[in-house]
């Protein structure tokens, strides 16, 4: 597994058209895995200068077609969520959909600015049948997770985050799983994150778990590290990249961040690729 992994490629189509002829609006696919099932659908919108257009008053609706069998049939639509991916900087859309089939599909996006006006593009792209992380519902990974317990109680040996939580790092994954109740993980490195946001990911997890004491919460780096001069620093491989954590590759995860909401029982009850919401973490958390 790679941590690398670009998001699905989309290929425009039946776009609304620009002053010469193209779509006003692009869409921009952040999923790294779009699978057959519950997904939570990630995208941004640009336009055709590559300038981010998706912003809390830019409206979007979806409507998804199964191109393999009625490329022109709408089978479900629903509105996508704005958040912000860096606060008052980027933004993201989000939308909880269930794709029924792999193989190929097709997405409308209809945006709907403050003036009133609507800006149509469609992309298409494809829908595995599997991903490589867990599996809604299915049973997690057991690892053993770096703790305090194992680095006599230093936490800047476990974490790039400058104002660390302690309490993420005193129970690993295996010991969660072996207690039986629910918890939370996020994998996310808030100095090494590809993405760009692991920390503003793992801040809105701590402003959760503040709600939430008697949870078990967890963090761990995504890549493997070495604690050299009273810092975590990346061990890269022999063409100087970033290499998977055991923990990652067990978890199967494709990209980074990551945070999970665990059952009682080891099953996922939530996953959320890339930076999340603290409403959604609370969402998931409140369902157990």
């Amino acid at each position: 597994t790679s941590t690398s992994s670009p998001p699905p490629s989309t290929e425009p189509s039946a776009a609304s058209p620009g002053a010469s002829g193209g779509p006003v609006i692009l869409p921009l696919l952040v999923s790294a895995e779009i699978t057959k099932g519950p997904n939570r659908f990630l995208f941004s919108l640009t336009d055709r200068e590559n300038a981010l257009v998706a912003a809390p008053d830019v409206k979007v609706h979806l409507l998804f077609y199964d191109v393999d069998t009625a490329p022109d049939t709408v089978v479900f639509e629903t509105d996508a969520r704005f958040f912000w991916s860096i606060e008052d900087t980027a933004g993201l859309y989000a939308a909880s959909v269930d794709f029924p089939n792999a193989g190929r599909w097709g997405t409308r996006f209809e945006a709907t600015f403050p003036d009133g006006r609507t800006e149509v593009v469609r992309a298409d792209y494809d829908v595995r049948e599997t991903g490589t992380s867990p599996v809604l519902g299915a049973t997690v990974p057991s690892v053993d997770t770096p703790t305090l317990a194992a680095v006599n109680g230093d936490v800047r040996a476990l974490t790039t985050d400058q104002a660390p939580e302690p309490r993420f790092y005193e129970v690993s994954i295996s010991d969660a799983l072996t207690a039986g109740e629910p918890f939370v993980v996020s994998f996310a490195t808030p100095a090494f994150c590809r993405t760009r946001t692991c920390g503003p990911t793992l801040d809105i997890v701590k402003g959760v778990a503040a709600a939430y004491p008697d949870l078990t919460f967890i963090n761990v780096e995504p890549y493997v590290m070495a604690y050299e001069d009273g810092a975590l620093q990346p061990v890269m491989d022999a063409r100087g990249q970033l290499q998977a954590a055991p923990w990652t590759e067990a978890w199967g995860l494709p990209t980074e961040p990551y945070t999970f909401v665990v059952r009682g029982d080891g099953t996922a009850a939530a996953k959320f690729e890339g930076v999340l919401t603290a409403e959604e973490l609370k969402a998931a958390i409140d369902a157990l």
